[in-house]
């Protein structure tokens, strides 16, 4: 009996001494040390292709975060020719702004581009988790896209 008080006293201490793992709250950005902005220069930004695992004509800059893990993160992607993402989905919303050129968004899984809602510079759409949806890009078109990692992109096999 003695000892079972002893164990549920050092377990209740260790909860009021917060001997559980804290980490930065989703969103919270670490700034070095003597740092109090993150700054990205459009001039400067370096474009890398995208992963493997997206359709090809299509280059892209992480401008904070990680894409990957479970936080905020903001990227942008450049694309080149007849730019298509096929029906796919993505596990948490996804939010996105168009910064040039057009993009067009069409939801279902059999969605054409005559079905698509287009958008241009400065606009601004969220598109909600689990929802079928295609998009395609003009040449030249840049869009930026603001979520809660880690993000996929879950095509839709037929």
């Amino acid at each position: 009996m003695k000892n079972q008080i002893n164990l549920s006293i050092v377990f209740i201490l260790m909860i009021m001494l917060g001997c559980t793992q804290k980490s930065a709250p989703v969103g919270e950005m670490k700034f070095p040390d003597g740092s109090v902005q993150h700054v990205v220069i459009a001039k400067d930004i370096k474009w890398k292709p995208c992963p493997p695992n997206l359709p090809e004509g299509c280059e892209m800059t992480v401008l904070e975060g990680n894409p990957k893990s479970k936080d905020l993160f903001s990227v942008r992607f450049k694309t080149s020719g007849g730019f298509k993402m096929p029906p796919h989905t993505h596990p948490k919303d996804e939010r996105v702004t168009i910064l040039k050129g057009k993009a067009y968004v069409a939801f279902g899984e059999e969605a054409t581009m005559k079905d698509a809602k287009e958008f241009g510079p400065g606009d601004y759409y969220v598109n909600a988790r689990n929802e079928i949806h295609t998009v395609w890009a003009d040449d030249g078109t840049i869009i930026q896209i603001t979520g809660i990692g880690p993000w996929e992109a879950n095509f839709i096999s037929k």
